[in-house]
This record gives C-alpha cells, sequence and structure tokens, in this order.
C-alpha cells in the first residue's frame, strides 16, 4: 500500500500530500519470499526485525523511530499489524539468505536428535510404528519442534503432521473430560 505523508502548506493554507514509499504488511512479505505467516514472523524476529510482544511479534519502537515501519496499535479490524518501509524491506532482502540459513543450522542438530531418539524408540519396539503414532511420539517428547521439521524426518507433509497433532489434541481433551466426570 502506497503511504503518503500529508503536510499543510503554511503560505496558501493546502494540504500537500508526498507519497514515502510502498509499505507492505509482514505476511505480503513473507508471500513475496515464498514462506506462510507464522516462518516469515520467525525469520524476522531471528534477524531482529520483530520483537516478541505477548503472543505476537511485533515491530520494535526503535524501527518506526527510524522510520522502518509504521505500527498499527488499534486498527479497525480489532487485530494490531505492522507495515514495513521500502527501506526496510531492502534491508531484509540483504539478509534473509544468511538468515533462513542460520535458522536451518540451528534446527539440524535438534532435529537429529529428535531423529536419533525416535529410532532408538522404534528398535525396542516389537513392531514398527504407524505415522500418526511416531508424530505424536515426537511430538511429545520433542514439543519444541515445528510441524516442518516433524514432517521433514518423517518423510510425510506438513498438513498430515498438523491433521495428527489436532486428533491428538481432541483425543487428550476428550479424555481429560472422561477422568473429571463423576463416576455414578
Amino acid at each position: 500500500m502506497l503511504y503518503v505523508q500529508e503536510t499543510v502548506h503554511r503560505q496558501t493554507g493546502r494540504l500537500i500530500t508526498d507519497p514515502i514509499g510502498e509499505f507492505i504488511t509482514v505476511t505480503e512479505l513473507g508471500e513475496q519470499y515464498g514462506v506462510g505467516p507464522k516462518r516469515v514472523r520467525v525469520v524476522l524476529h531471528h534477524m531482529g526485525v520483530l520483537a516478541a510482544e505477548g503472543r505476537r511479534y511485533r515491530l520494535p519502537r526503535a524501527f518506526v523511530e527510524r522510520r522502518l515501519g509504521v505500527r498499527h496499535d488499534n486498527p479497525r479490524s480489532g487485530h494490531p499489524f505492522d507495515v514495513l518501509s521500502p527501506e526496510c524491506q531492502a534491508l531484509i532482502a540483504e539478509a534473509w539468505d544468511d538468515t533462513v540459513a542460520d535458522l536451518e543450522s540451528e534446527a539440524a542438530p535438534t532435529m537429529r536428535r529428535a531423529e536419533a531418539a525416535l529410532a532408538a524408540f522404534r528398535s525396542t519396539r516389537s513392531r514398527e510404528l504407524n505415522t500418526q503414532e511416531a508424530v505424536c511420539w515426537l511430538y511429545d517428547h520433542h514439543p519444541r519442534l515445528l510441524h516442518r521439521q516433524i514432517a521433514d524426518i518423517l518423510g510425510v507433509t506438513a498438513q498430515l503432521v498438523s491433521r495428527f497433532t489436532k486428533l491428538r489434541a481432541k483425543q487428550i481433551n476428550i479424555a481429560r473430560r472422561a477422568q473429571t466426570r463423576p463416576v455414578l
């Protein structure tokens, strides 16, 4: 979206609109790089562009003061969001590949440990785990793994991992409700 700066000309009293650039949201930036909204926020947080605020990643106020973006804290939609300036987009473009590579190198040892632990667990079993059981075991024993990482370990899609984890959560909720129900 094209952002403009409006000023009043003191001699004529007219409103002058001066375009300051094409600002885009964080999600739109992710679409440019072919990643989802969560992944782009993780990359930008690792890069230092976004900071954790409660349960969200937001543009720090120091970036707003340096005119690298704009925070929309109380929009009409009700959900706060941030937009990034063209200068910020250029800085991100320079550091994107290195940051993604750094994130992948940090995730690789964690994934190798999880894969080794799963292999050790499988070796103690009398029968092979099916995919759902393997997903649930990894999710229980390595909760910091992302769905994409579990999918890479097992060689399945992230959508399948998501489906199995949602089913697992539903089954746990049913079991908890059954435990709290009084016995007649």
